[in-house]
């Protein structure tokens, strides 16, 4: 795998970000708050009826932790130690992990560390169903311009994910941007059913007291 590391470090410390979705028709938004702190990349992902907070590990953005809540209930919590700790609606269950792996419900903040070009390839291994782990293949399969909304165009890779599950024909689009701050612009599936599209953008400076 390749994870460009100069690049990590230069990931913005604090930015908010809000995005559109259209779930298979409903119109809905994605509200994420990212900050770098001494343990990692702390995001969290906000919706109308639940929330989620993962942390990366600012090296190869594999995730330390995710806390998924619906409402008022926990239904995912992933703790990474010594094992994965996982628990997914009232299961507990523990894992061994000797290399990175990724979420799916956050692979796409995941994917602004990778070290794209025309030719990449690689393979990474992600939490889907929230219990397992699947192995996946990730490849850039276009370049070129991306229109988000009234933020303007944006010189994107293409990325294609597609995971190793059985009778599994779905594949997975992202478009992220080039350039710094190498921001996540778009998704859709191959369903041509759900979208996300990035409508907001800040980035925030640091302060010097904190």
């Amino acid at each position: 795998m390749s994870i460009l590391l100069f690049l990590l470090l230069l990931l913005p410390d604090k930015e908010i970000m809000v995005y559109e979705t259209n779930d298979k028709g409903k119109i809905g938004t994605m509200h994420l708050t990212a900050a770098k702190d001494s343990t990692g990349y702390r995001v969290v992902y906000e919706w109308e009826d639940r929330r989620l907070e993962v942390l990366f590990d600012t090296l190869d953005m594999s995730t330390l932790y995710v806390k998924k809540t619906v409402g008022d209930k926990v239904e995912l919590e992933i703790t990474k130690k010594d094992k994965f700790k996982v628990y997914f609606k009232g299961r507990r269950q523990s894992y061994g992990a000797d290399k990175p792996i990724y979420d799916r419900h956050a692979i796409e903040y995941a994917l602004r560390g990778f070290d794209y070009n025309k030719d990449f390839k690689t393979k990474i291994r992600f939490h889907v169903p929230e219990f397992m782990i699947v192995n996946a293949d990730v490849a850039v399969v276009g370049e070129g311009e991306v229109t988000a909304a009234e933020l303007g165009e944006f010189d994107c890779w293409k990325v294609e994910l597609k995971p190793h599950v059985l009778f599994f024909k779905w594949r997975f689009y992202f478009w992220i941007e080039k350039e710094y701050p190498h921001r996540f612009i778009k998704y859709e599936d191959s369903s041509g059913k759900n979208s996300i599209l990035l409508i907001e953008y800040e980035e925030i400076a640091p302060n010097p007291d904190d």
